[in-house]
């Protein structure tokens, strides 16, 4: 009855984006939650491997503790890709509260076992992997294209806001303290979401006419909503009528070209090394440089936030692939920067002491190029390729992938560190980041200021000419 109450306030006829701002940045309360929980390891793993926490930690274990939540990025995004398209986008992500509430608890607990950090960061890794799955889909099917890039770059923000709200918090309050902290955000998400309207596509995917012009009324915050409803009615059921299973995703033609385009996006993306420069910062910190750990994750993390606000003012404007490439580019500069730093640190006879700090610098720097594109803008451009049939499960392929790359660039990042040298990875990132750059040159499209059925439209008409094109060389092939 109050959810009914509030929808109907929120029912106006100003035609303002209001309400897609409220519903957007409500469901990415959950990207704040997911955020403090990545943030969560800066200042944890100090703590749990000093004498601070209760029971012993070696570094191996500490390791675990930083990366096993991966195991519930799978299970999350599976999870929330068939309650997704279940219960609804909404009701959905109101149960991401649930895995992400349990991980703060058992934390709270975990000086009984450090078997129960485990338990926390797989829940956490639910939480994470479910929020990847859905909260895009919920966004991109909520928001016109106007204002979608601002939407879905705002959810972003939040992951780093959160983040920085751990590392602040993490350094100076106990992991007791902080856990209970990270429990009062759920709370906060939960009342704030429920007042929200579901998508008007899920709707129509369940032949819910009604509730889906009274969804578009509420969102576009107008009484009259047929042409666009009409619009969205064929669309649905255009693509409703092909079966839209995991099975799809690599049986469909054109289901399969994305999942390739996107897979090998989120590679990339990834193997620029911010998930492991994220995880490890504070130890990072310490290890090359003079620097309080504290002030230089802090430092890094509101320069990030900072780029990503500045980033919403051209999301919109500036085409998605000449962000990636731009962002690429200058990934590699700082990263290729920072190795060379430490090579000639660690395997020559040059003082560097007046110029120690540098590593926070290059560091930062990279962090400012990599939020500024490809961090703000990948998951935004994930969620408008897949079409709606196939979205969520599309999504949850893409959550597996993220536990993949996550914790396999930062197993390396902490291998090649500890065993062979502090310049190695950055090595590997910066050659990595150089395949990105050819492949967002070559192979990625542009979605920017297109509507949802425009970017299903150009992708196949794309995919018929290159089948029509491979047709005519089988077929005449002297005349090429």
């Amino acid at each position: 009855m109050t959810t009914l109450c509030v929808q109907k306030m929120l029912l106006k006829h100003d035609e303002s984006h209001k309400t897609q701002y409220l519903a957007a940045i409500s469901a990415s309360l959950t990207f704040y939650i997911f955020g403090a929980y990545q943030g969560w390891t800066a200042p944890s793993l100090i703590k749990l491997l000093s004498d601070e926490y209760p029971i012993p930690i070696t570094q191996d274990e500490a390791s675990v503790v930083a990366t096993i939540g991966s195991a519930g990025d799978v299970v999350g995004g599976f999870v929330g890709a068939y309650l997704a398209d279940l219960i609804g986008r909404k009701t959905c992500i109101m149960c991401i509260g649930i895995p992400q509430i349990l991980s703060p608890i058992f934390v709270y607990f975990s000086d009984y076992s450090k078997y129960l950090l485990y338990i926390a960061r797989i829940m956490g890794g639910i939480g994470e992997g479910s929020s990847i799955a859905i909260v895009g889909t919920y966004i991109a099917e909520i928001a016109v294209p106007k204002v979608r890039g601002v939407l879905g770059g705002s959810a972003i923000i939040l992951i780093c806001i959160g983040m920085l709200t751990t590392n602040v918090v993490g350094s100076y309050m106990s992991i007791k303290d902080t856990a209970l902290l990270m429990a009062v955000f759920t709370i906060i998400f939960w009342i704030c979401f429920m007042f929200m309207p579901e998508s008007p596509y899920y709707y129509l995917m369940k032949n819910k006419d009604e509730k889906a012009k009274h969804s578009l009324k509420i969102l576009r915050r107008k009484f009259d909503v047929e042409a666009e409803f009409d619009q969205l009615s064929i669309f649905v059921q255009k693509q409703m009528a092909e079966r839209g299973t995991f099975r799809d995703l690599f049986c469909v033609p054109i289901n399969r070209q994305i999942l390739i385009l996107v897979t090998l996006l989120r590679v990339f993306q990834f193997f620029t090394g911010y998930m492991a420069l994220t995880s490890y910062i504070q130890l990072l910190i310490v290890q090359t440089t003079n620097l309080s750990p504290v002030f230089g994750s802090s430092l890094l993390i509101v320069t990030g936030i900072i780029t990503m606000i500045l980033a919403l003012f051209y999301i919109d404007k500036t085409g998605r692939r000449t962000i990636f490439l731009v962002s690429m580019i200058l990934c590699f500069c700082a990263l290729i920067s920072m190795a060379v730093f430490l090579s000639v640190r660690d395997y020559t006879t040059a003082d560097l002491s007046s110029v120690s700090f540098m590593p926070l610098v290059f560091v930062i720097a990279y962090n400012i190029f990599y939020l500024g594109g490809l961090g703000i803008g990948v998951n935004i451009y994930i969620a408008e390729v897949y079409p709606s049939n196939i979205k969520a499960k599309g999504l949850a392929i893409a959550s597996i992938v993220y536990a993949i790359t996550l914790t396999t660039s930062t197993k390396l990042y902490q291998y090649t560190t500890d065993y062979i040298g502090a310049s190695v990875p950055f090595y590997i990132f910066a050659g990595s980041t150089v395949g990105g750059i050819a492949y967002i040159y070559f192979v990625i499209p542009e979605t920017k200021g297109k509507t949802l059925e425009m970017i299903q439209h150009e992708l196949r008409k794309s995919r018929k000419a290159v089948e029509s094109e491979r047709f005519e060389h089988e077929m005449y092939p002297l005349n090429k």
